[in-house]
């Protein structure tokens, strides 16, 4: 079996007003996730940061984390970075934000068509809306008594130049369907709402599965829907992006996706987030969601023996149902 693990990391842009502070730190605690949990070889695990970061290199270096799969193989991309959309016709696009280019999710898509099912995990912190910052609350109770305090962390939403945004703008009233990032094209409301929102009042559900659908041939988690923003690093979350930080808290290798996503979201809702990630699988597989993340194996088993959590089978199918229907 192949173990294999591509983590781009970039906190340093050409434009200063778009530097971060925890995507590099973030590809470290994934490496050390693989390593510890998941059993990788180090020499398997290709990282790439800041100025490496150019769309040639990171292409070149997905082409080697694909080079020779088969099944049963486990391989992870992941990328820590700013993210962007900006209207392409009538299509509003999403992409992630390299060093010197834009990766657009074809680029990413095509060349996972040819992969085995069930070995690919692809994990997104990054955002394609919002602000430069995100602020948030915590508590602390300490006895009887409770600290509260203020956060800023910085938003991993891309500031383009005024001449680039003054021009996207423009646009912007001509998009009759969304692309969001490893999914289709869709101009359906239901589908739209879903992945701009939790819980949307009063939009009906997508007329079909294949509506939005991801075209990824693998698992793609992401930090938050599309219309939130995600936070980089700050104190509450160990100065690591906050869905970095939560995923690596939160993951077992024995959990399922769907129930590992809720507890990321419960614990980005516990620190007063407004950040609600996504896990997504190919319309054809949705059994991806019941298994576990990176190793693709029957989470539902293993998870539904453990006393400690309760009701997994209603917990998994309850979010299966919702995220899928």
């Amino acid at each position: 079996m192949t173990k294999r693990a591509l983590l781009v990391g970039i906190d340093i842009y050409p434009d200063p007003r778009n530097n971060l502070n925890s995507c590099v730190a973030d590809t470290l605690a994934i490496r050390n996730m693989l390593e510890g949990l998941y059993d990788f070889d180090p020499t398997d695990i290709q990282l790439v940061h800041n100025q490496n970061a150019t769309l040639t290199n990171v292409l070149d270096q997905l082409d080697w984390l694909f080079t020779g799969v088969t099944p049963g193989d486990q391989i992870v991309f992941f990328q820590s970075s700013h993210g962007y959309s900006y209207p392409e016709g009538s299509t509003m696009v999403e992409v992630l934000c390299l060093y010197d280019a834009f990766l657009k999710d074809e680029d990413l898509v095509r060349r996972t068509l040819a992969l085995p099912p069930n070995v690919l995990t692809v994990i997104l912190d990054s955002c394609h809306s919002g602000g430069m910052s995100k602020r948030f609350v915590t508590t602390q109770k300490n006895g009887s008594a409770v600290t509260t305090q203020c956060h800023v962390a910085k938003g991993k939403f891309w500031q383009p130049d005024p001449e680039r945004a003054s021009r996207d703008a423009q646009l912007l009233a001509q998009v009759t369907q969304f692309k969001f990032f490893g999914r289709s094209t869709t101009a359906d409301a239901g589908a739209i709402a879903k992945n701009l929102m939790i819980n949307p009042v009063g939009v009906p559900s997508a007329k079909s599965f294949k509506e939005a659908a991801a075209e990824l041939n693998g698992v793609l988690f992401s930090a938050c829907l599309a219309n939130e923003t995600a936070a980089a690093g700050s104190l509450p979350t160990d100065q690591l992006s906050a869905f970095t930080y939560a995923l690596i808290n939160d993951i077992r290798p024995d959990l399922p996706v769907a129930e590992l996503n809720r507890l990321v979201s419960q614990r980005l809702d516990r620190l007063n987030m407004t950040q609600h990630p996504i896990a997504m699988a190919p319309f054809a597989q949705p059994h991806l969601l019941t298994q576990t993340l990176i190793s693709m194996g029957d989470g539902t088993k293993s998870f539904k023996a453990d006393e400690q959590m309760s009701n997994i089978g209603d917990s998994v199918e309850a979010w299966l149902n919702k995220n899928l229907s």
